[in-house]
C-alpha cells in the first residue's frame, strides 16, 4: 500500500472524513478517490462529464463538488489549458492525504486526533458519560498505570518526540475506557500490529473480535505442556540459586521464597507476586532478573493475565 495512503488511515484520516460535513456529492467524489488509490492509483485523468456519468451525479453538482473539496485542499486538482474546439476540460484529480490541511467547517485547524471517538468511560452503568473530544479525560488511575500503557506500546519500535504526547493522551483514555489487564494484553498480543494508541482506542470493537479469532486458533495441549516446561525451568533456576545460598548469602527469608518457587504447582506465578516484592530480597537481583521475562502475571484474583512467550 502506498505509503500516504497508509498514513492517511493510521492517523484516522477516515474519521476526520466522518466529521467533514461534506455534502453527498463531495463524499461520492472523496470515496471514489479513495477506491482509486487502493487500486494504486493516488490521481487520475478524467473529464466532469466523466465523473458525472460513473458517480451518478450532474455535471453541475460535480463542478460545484470539486471546487469546494479543492478550496478546503481535502482535494488536489488541477485543470488542463483548454484545448481549441473542446468543451470538456481534462483535469487530473486525487485525494489531499495530509488532513491537517484540510479546511473544515467544524473546526478551522482540526487533526486527526480531534476526530476520534472514544467509547464510554468506565464508572458504573448508572454514571455512564462521553468524553468529551476537547477535553483531557480526568485520571482515574495513578499516572503510573497510563505509563504502563505507554511503556508497553514502546516495547520494539522507537518514537519521535511529537509522537509521544498523542500515544500518552490516547494511554489515559484506554484506562478509563477498559480494564488495565485487558489493553495489556491487547498490545502484547498485537505488538506492532498496532501502529498507534489512538487507532486501538478508537477501533477497539475490532482488535477485541481480531483477538478472539486469534486466540481461539491456540492449541490446549501444546499450550499446556509449553507451560509445564518453563515452570520446571523456573523451578530449575530457583534450585540452582538455593545451591548457591552460601555462596551468594541469602537470608532465611529470601531462602524461603526460592524454597516456595521449587514447590509451588504454579511457581511462575508465585514468581510474580515475589517480584512485586523484589525490594525485600536485595540477594535474589540476580535471579530476579535473568527471570522476570518468565513469570506470569496474575490479577488479584489469581487469574492471568499475560499468556506466556
Amino acid at each position: 500500500m502506498d505509503p500516504e495512503v497508509q498514513n492517511f488511515i493510521n492517523s484516522s484520516g477516515f474519521k476526520v472524513l466522518a466529521l467533514a460535513r461534506l455534502n453527498s456529492t463531495e463524499y461520492s467524489v472523496v470515496f471514489y478517490l479513495l477506491n482509486t488509490a487502493f487500486s494504486g492509483l493516488n490521481q487520475i485523468v478524467s473529464t466532469e462529464t466523466e465523473l458525472a456519468s460513473l458517480l451518478g451525479h450532474s455535471e453541475d453538482e460535480i463542478a460545484e463538488a470539486l471546487v469546494s473539496l479543492g478550496t478546503r485542499h481535502v482535494i488536489r486538482l488541477k485543470y488542463s489549458d483548454k484545448a481549441p474546439n473542446t468543451s470538456h476540460l481534462s483535469l487530473r484529480i486525487g485525494l489531499q492525504y495530509e488532513t491537517s490541511r484540510w479546511i473544515l467547517s467544524y473546526k478551522e485547524d482540526a487533526t486527526s486526533s480531534d476526530a476520534i471517538v472514544f467509547p464510554f468511560r468506565r464508572q458504573g452503568i448508572k454514571n455512564l458519560k462521553l468524553l468529551d473530544g476537547e477535553k483531557k479525560p480526568e485520571s482515574l488511575e495513578s499516572d503510573s498505570t497510563w505509563k504502563r500503557i505507554v511503556d508497553s506500546f514502546m516495547q520494539g519500535r522507537h518514537a519521535e518526540d511529537n509522537e509521544m504526547e498523542p500515544a500518552i493522551e490516547a494511554a489515559k483514555v484506554l484506562i478509563e475506557t477498559h480494564p488495565v489487564d485487558q489493553v495489556l494484553i491487547m498490545l502484547r498480543h498485537f505488538k506492532l500490529r498496532v501502529p498507534t494508541l489512538s487507532l486501538l482506542a478508537s477501533n477497539w470493537q475490532h482488535y477485541q473480535e481480531l483477538f478472539e479469532i486469534e486466540t481461539q486458533k491456540v492449541d490446549l495441549m501444546e499450550a499446556r505442556q509449553k507451560h509445564q516446561e518453563i515452570d520446571q525451568i523456573v523451578r530449575e533456576h530457583a534450585q540452582h540459586c538455593l545451591d548457591l545460598s552460601e555462596d551468594n548469602e541469602l537470608k532465611d527469608e529470601e531462602i524461603n521464597v526460592l524454597n516456595i518457587l521449587i514447590k509451588h504447582r504454579h511457581p511462575r506465578r508465585q514468581l510474580f507476586w515475589a517480584y512485586q516484592a523484589r525490594n525485600r530480597y536485595p540477594n535474589l537481583d540476580s535471579f530476579f532478573s535473568d527471570n522476570a521475562s518468565l513469570m506470569l502475571r496474575v490479577t488479584t484474583s489469581g487469574s492471568v493475565v499475560k499468556s506466556s512467550e
